[in-house]
Formats: C-alpha cells, sequence, structure tokens
C-alpha cells in the first residue's frame, strides 16, 4: 500500500473531509487530494502533522507498518530460541549437580567400606588337631594368620573367601572337616 491509500484511508476513517483536512494542515484541498492520487507525496513535516492528527507512527503512514511488524516479529523469535536454549543448558546444568552429588555419595560410601575391616575365620579339624584360620581385609590389603601360609599359596589369590575356600578344599581332600 502506499501513502496516497493510506492517507485516504486514515481521513475516511477519522470522518474527515479533504476539505477540513487541509486546513488543519493549512494546506489546499488540492494538495490532499494529489495526495490520495499518488501525484506527489507529502514533506516529512507535513507528514509528521499527518502523522499527529490521525495517531498514527510515520511508518504506519508510510506504509512500513509490516517491516516494524516484522522486525518485532524477529526479534521475538530470537528471543524465543534464546530462552529454549537458556532452558536446556540451566536442566543439563542441574543434571551435572545431580550427578555430581551422587558421586560424592558413592564415592564416600565406597571409601569408607574399603577402609573397614572384613574379617572371615574358619575352624578347621585334621587328625584330630583343631586349627583356626583367618583372613582379614584391611583398606584393600590381604592379611592371613601366619597358620594359612603353611597350607595355601596366599599369593595366589586376591581375595579372602578364595583363601578360605582353598582351606576346606585342603582339609577335605585330606579328609579333615570345617565349619
Amino acid at each position: 500500500m502506499n501513502i496516497g491509500n493510506t492517507i485516504s484511508e486514515l481521513r475516511k476513517k477519522n470522518h474527515l473531509t479533504q476539505e477540513e483536512l487541509a486546513e488543519k494542515l493549512n494546506v489546499a484541498r488540492q494538495t490532499i487530494s494529489k495526495w490520495e492520487c499518488n501525484e506527489t507525496s507529502p514533506s516529512l513535516e507535513d507528514a509528521s502533522k499527518l502523522a499527529k492528527i490521525f495517531k498514527v507512527s510515520l511508518d504506519e503512514l508510510t506504509g512500513n507498518k509490516n517491516v516494524l511488524e516484522e522486525k518485532v516479529s524477529n526479534v521475538e523469535r530470537l528471543a524465543g530460541i534464546i530462552i529454549k536454549i537458556l532452558k536446556i543448558i540451566g536442566v543439563l546444568i542441574i543434571i551435572y549437580f545431580i550427578f555430581l552429588v551422587i558421586g560424592i555419595f558413592v564415592f564416600t560410601a565406597f571409601r569408607e567400606k574399603t577402609s573397614e575391616e572384613v574379617r572371615g575365620s574358619i575352624t578347621c579339624t585334621l587328625n584330630n588337631k583343631t586349627e583356626t584360620y583367618q583372613v582379614t581385609t584391611k583398606d584393600n590389603k590381604l592379611e592371613v594368620s601366619e597358620n594359612v601360609r603353611k597350607i595355601v599359596d596366599v599369593n595366589s589369590y586376591h581375595d579372602g573367601n578364595d583363601i578360605l575356600d582353598a582351606i576346606i578344599d585342603y582339609y577335605e581332600e585330606n579328609n579333615g572337616t570345617c565349619n
């Protein structure tokens, strides 16, 4: 739409004749007619007066309203995208901190568990002779009573339960018993 058509529509919408509008602008009625027929265009000063009379912006008067709306729409769209990105980043940060807290708790619990002393003992009888064997794990280090080394090669095992099973196997092979 061009400025002439806009002036004509706004004049009619405000219930003004060409003469009444011309009087408000201190121009001839023929000037208004030439503007509306797009033979000439109003000066910047006259356009500014028209905008005030019709209570519109110069952009609306000159038909640039769509350009302005498009720019605002693009800004709104961009703002929406930025907000979505910020939400995703926020959620990722929250998830990161949740995993961090869980990791700290698990690490602390595991560390406390590994520093605890784990004991296992077994009493076995062979040829009417009873022996008690002890296996202790502390800070992931295997410790055994001296009599265990006489029966089992401790260096072959990494787990206290495996050592105790080897002692039981030894006694069973030699017709002994363990409890």
